[in-house]
């Protein structure tokens, strides 16, 4: 089982996200596991175009933190991202940038060489679940694939991942 320390967010140099909005996603992920009683180390099983279990360290939460957060869709939402661009920068080294509204995607996802946006790399599609049924997991990844859709003139190959933490997972998938 491999490891995977959320404060790698927020060191402003390994995922390509700045320390405050890195931080930001740590501590929105963070939240949403305290909210599901969740020990400070819990294990993550990925499945689907990406396989692979994590031992996931969450970062210390208070009152501050949680009321903070207070709209869990939205910290789910932000979460999610943070744990996306953690675990593609575990399984590539890859660093990311946000994308813009209407591409159909979130994240550019490269290794950095080429200026923005990366080249012969990958678009990334994140969404997050506070609390989902596995068939509802599933629709959403597809839904979420279908969506990148958008920005296929780009020839980049397309992921989507799709982060729950009732029961700690993600799906993904690729196209």
């Amino acid at each position: 089982m491999k490891k995977m320390n959320l404060k790698i967010l927020e060191d402003g140099q390994s995922t390509g996200l700045s320390v405050r909005n890195g931080g930001f996603m740590a501590e929105a992920a963070s939240v949403c596991l305290h909210h599901h009683l969740h020990p400070s180390r819990v294990n993550f099983a990925v499945v689907g175009a990406i396989q692979e279990s994590y031992q996931l360290s969450r970062l210390k939460t208070d009152e501050l933190s949680i009321n903070s957060f207070a709209d869990i869709d939205e910290a789910a939402q932000f979460g999610a991202m943070g744990i996306a661009v953690a675990l593609i920068h575990d399984q590539k080294g890859w660093k990311v940038k946000r994308s813009w509204k209407g591409t159909g995607f979130d994240y550019w996802v490269g290794d950095q060489k080429e200026s923005y946006p990366f080249k012969d790399t990958l678009r990334l599609e994140v969404s997050g679940d506070f609390r989902g049924t596995d068939a509802e997991l599933r629709q959403r990844l597809k839904s979420k694939l279908e969506q990148t859709t958008r920005s296929d003139s780009t020839n980049l190959p397309a992921y989507a991942v799709i982060v729950e933490f009732s029961n700690p997972k993600s799906l993904t998938g690729a196209r």
